[in-house]
């Protein structure tokens, strides 16, 4: 409206100008330029501003989507320290504080996301399989993804067995673990708390493999892997110096298994026991 009212007021100028002297005239002619050039310049701004004032429009809904979820999970955790904290203000205030610099890290992060999201993916994956397999090296127990856990019994214990048959100590201990866990009450559970002790045995931890021996005399106290347990503790005791303990559990083995396949071993064990090197035992 603004630049058709100024185009009528030019065209009105124009048939006037004939009525003026020149320089009046020519004076008009200028003004009207001058007019015309702010009138243009206001519409770019009123465009320029419109532009501006959607983008906000946009943002301030974005905001308010933000600051709604942001009450909500609030409001939970509201809910959660009143019921367990004397101190409901400071851990509010503390939670706010959180997730406000938890929105401020997601926002920074967000535009590099998803350009390295594959890269570091499989980074991560790769570094993964790197530290398990030095830990298991080194005879640390990592724990498994249930992928990694067959889902059926028979198929599970058959996994730890041949883990161990195969070397991989840590994963077999890791295997029948789970196993001796969810089927406790499976005649195969004991067997399993053998194996882990013995997978101990084998990388020279004694002292760990007399936990899970222990526990399998104590909860499967008829079990028919008994007398194997006490020949292993055995074992135990002897690489830890501490003879009288290694005495006593072969001097079991021997009184309650007589028939055991260990019997023979087991006297043989107790003869050189009283030879022991000078030194060795030091109970």
């Amino acid at each position: 409206m603004r630049v058709r009212a100024s185009a009528a007021a030019g065209a009105a100028l124009t048939l006037c100008l004939g009525c003026l002297p020149k320089a009046e005239g020519d004076r008009l002619v200028r003004e009207a330029e001058a007019r015309d050039a702010r009138i243009a310049e206001l519409e770019t701004a009123l465009q320029t501003m419109d532009a501006q004032r959607a983008e906000m429009e946009s943002a301030l809904a974005e905001a308010r989507e933000q600051v709604a979820r942001l009450e909500e999970v609030l409001q939970r955790a509201t809910d959660v320290v009143t019921r367990n904290s004397a101190d409901l203000g400071t851990e509010v205030a503390g939670m706010r504080e959180l997730i406000q610099a938890l929105q401020g890290a997601v926002a920074e992060l967000r535009n590099e996301a998803a350009r390295t999201r594959t890269e570091a993916g499989a980074q991560l994956q790769e570094l993964d399989r790197r530290i398990e397999a030095l830990a298991r090296r080194a005879g640390v127990d990592m724990p498994l993804e249930e992928s990694e856990i067959p889902a059926e019994r028979e198929a599970h214990f058959t996994a730890g067995e041949a883990a161990y048959r195969a070397g991989d100590q840590a994963r077999a201990r890791a295997l029948l673990r789970v196993y001796v866990t969810r089927y406790g009450d499976d005649e195969k559970a004991d067997d399993a708390l053998l194996l882990i002790a013995r997978a101990y045995l084998d990388q020279d931890r004694p002292a760990s493999a007399l936990a899970d021996l222990r526990r399998l005399l104590s909860e499967f106290p008829r079990s028919d892997v008994a007398d194997q347990a006490l020949f292993r503790m055995g074992d135990a005791f002897y690489a830890l110096h501490s003879c009288t303990d290694a005495r006593g559990a072969w001097e079991l083995l021997r009184s309650n298994h007589p028939r055991s396949r260990h019997a023979s071993e087991t006297r043989q064990k107790l003869r050189a026991l009283r030879r022991a090197p000078r030194g060795h035992c030091r109970s």
